[in-house]
């Protein structure tokens, strides 16, 4: 079997160190040789930590849409250029597997649908939650199941940061800087911190679990950088935990968000600390399962890579899974209880709250006053508040 590599940073250089470690295992799985023939880079010249003696290094994608491959393994980023080029390897009926969840929140559904015209595979385990096989466990493992609900810790940026500020008391800055200093967190980290990694990740496990197209400018999404350390140690003393989850819902019509959420302490999620990445599938089968690992590195999502590039060399093209109606998103009548921080004394606080009908347990912890809710509608509970002045506030998982 003859494969290309499309990119050469990180994750690249990851799948040729698998693939030459792991040669004799993964060869004996796939019944013959593999061989990577060409490697696409930006920089042909750049000295690498890895051999790649007997590979054609080019920086024209054109050498490799002539060459005799079976399979393109594209690990090089972006959107609308990489599209197309993924887009001709497909109609060249070479087998694609990717790690672009940039690229698939927005055009996976197109991509799949040129895969199946032309009979080959579009692969992408390691597009969501890197070396956590949850891609393959949701359409394969969990196939027999009606999915209700996924939710995941997606992002491990972020979630090193909330993790230091909860268990170290750290600033959100301070959590940040560390976070750069060992290479969690990009010198931009927007993508991370504002919630927009977490969200295509959960567009692409919404879409799988629920059998739905998603339109990922239909989930809205809140990231971290206006978390306050006051909010997570209140929350701590009061027996709960801060995560950025990415969580998607499906009765009649789908729920989809990603947002800073609280979570009961002895919930497992609570427990998924530092850079690790955990997702959460509830099914009506099996009941509540959770997956939990490494959700970046070079090796650990060189892994997924590689398991997808097995899977494609040795399974027969079936169809890849292609949802056939659009998802309705409706988050308005999703309810969940909430943590509430309040500029008001607690007088003021109790009336509201009582007039509204909305049940609560309220806290004073240094000066200030919190209430954590019952489950309430969201969009009900905005309109009850309206004369008070919130601090703060954010939806609660685990005392219902």
């Amino acid at each position: 079997m003859k494969i290309a590599v499309l990119g050469m940073g990180t994750v690249g250089s990851g799948v040729v160190n698998v693939l030459n470690t792991n040669k004799n295992k993964i060869e004996s799985l796939i019944g013959e040789e593999v061989t990577i023939t060409h490697v696409l880079a930006k920089n042909i010249d750049k000295a690498r930590d890895i051999d790649l003696s007997g590979i054609q290094l080019t920086d024209k994608v054109e050498d490799i849409y002539k060459a005799d491959i079976d399979a393109v393994i594209e690990v090089m980023g972006g959107i609308d250029n990489t599209y197309e080029i993924i887009l001709q390897f497909l109609k060249n009926r070479i087998h694609v597997v990717t790690a672009n969840k940039d690229l698939l929140a927005e055009r996976i559904d197109d991509l799949v649908a040129v895969a199946n015209e032309n009979e080959v595979h579009l692969n992408y385990e390691a597009s969501v939650a890197g070396g956590v096989p949850i891609i393959k466990t949701i359409e394969n493992s969990l196939n027999a199941n009606q999915i209700s609900e996924v939710m995941g810790i997606l992002n491990g940026t972020t979630n090193y940061i909330l993790t230091k500020m909860t268990v170290d008391g750290w600033t959100y800055d301070d959590a940040l800087e560390d976070a750069k200093a060992k290479g969690y967190a990009e010198a931009d980290p927007t993508n991370d911190v504002e919630g927009i990694d977490a969200l295509r990740k959960i567009v692409l496990l919404s879409r799988l679990s629920f059998n739905k197209k998603v339109d990922i400018n239909e989930v809205p999404s809140l990231g971290i950088s206006k978390v306050e350390s006051e909010d997570i140690q209140i929350a701590k003393n009061l027996g709960y935990i801060m995560k950025l989850v990415g969580i998607g819902k499906y009765s009649d019509s789908l729920s989809a968000s990603v947002e800073p959420i609280f979570f009961k302490a002895d919930h497992q999620l609570a427990s998924v600390n530092y850079e690790k990445n955990a997702v959460y599938v509830i099914g009506n089968a099996v009941g509540e399962t959770m997956y939990y690992g490494p959700g970046a590195g070079s090796l650990e999502t060189a892994s997924a890579v590689v398991s997808d590039l097995i899977d494609v060399l040795t399974t027969p093209v079936r169809g890849n899974f292609a949802p056939a109606e659009k998802a309705v998103i409706q988050n308005e009548d999703v309810e969940y209880q909430y943590y509430l921080r309040f500029n008001n004394d607690e007088s003021a606080v109790k009336s509201v709250l009582n007039d509204a009908g909305i049940g609560h347990e309220l806290n004073n912890e240094n000066t200030n006053v919190v209430a954590i809710t019952e489950k309430v509608n969201k969009n009900q509970l905005d309109e009850a508040l309206g004369s008070l002045e919130v601090a703060a506030k954010y939806p609660v998982i685990g005392d219902e």
